[in-house]
C-alpha cells in the first residue's frame, strides 16, 4: 500500500503539470500576434468530412488561450480543484474533437495522455495546501 503523503505529493507534480501545460499553451497563443487563431481558422475551412460554422470554429479558437490560462488558474485552488478538473476534462475532449474533425489521428490518440493526466489529478487525494505537507498519519 503506497502511504498517503507519497499519493498528495504526487496529486502536487500531476497538478503542477497541468497548470504548467495549460498557462503555457494559452500566453503562448495570446502572444502568438493571431498566428494560432489563423493557422487554425484556416485549417477548418478545408475540406473534411465535418464542417463546422465559420463563427462556431472562429468564436472558440478565440476564447480557446483565455479558457487555458483561466484553467491553470483555478487548479491553483484545492477549494475549486475538482471544478477545475472537470473543466480540464470537457477542454481536453473538445481538442480532441477538433482534432477528429481535422482527421489528426495521432494527435487524437495523443490527447488520450491529457484526459489520463486529469484522471490522476481527480482520484489523487491533495494536501491541504501548496505551501507545506500534511502530517503523515
Amino acid at each position: 500500500m503506497i502511504p498517503e503523503l507519497k499519493l498528495k505529493d504526487a496529486e502536487r507534480i500531476v497538478r503542477i503539470t497541468m497548470i504548467l501545460i495549460l498557462v503555457t499553451a494559452g500566453t503562448s497563443k495570446l502572444f502568438s500576434q493571431g498566428g494560432f487563431f489563423e493557422y487554425y481558422s484556416q485549417l477548418f475551412q478545408g475540406d473534411l468530412r465535418i464542417n463546422l460554422a465559420p463563427f462556431l470554429v472562429n468564436l472558440y479558437l478565440k476564447a480557446t488561450p483565455f479558457i487555458e490560462v483561466f484553467l491553470g488558474l483555478a487548479l491553483l485552488s484545492n477549494k475549486y480543484k475538482i471544478f477545475a478538473v472537470y473543466g480540464w476534462f470537457v477542454f481536453m475532449l473538445s481538442l480532441l474533437f477538433g482534432h477528429y474533425i481535422l482527421q489528426e489521428w495521432s494527435s487524437v490518440n495523443q490527447m488520450l495522455d491529457y484526459i489520463f493526466l486529469g484522471l490522476l489529478c481527480f482520484i489523487l487525494p491533495n494536501h491541504s495546501s501548496w505551501f507545506s505537507r500534511d502530517n503523515a498519519n
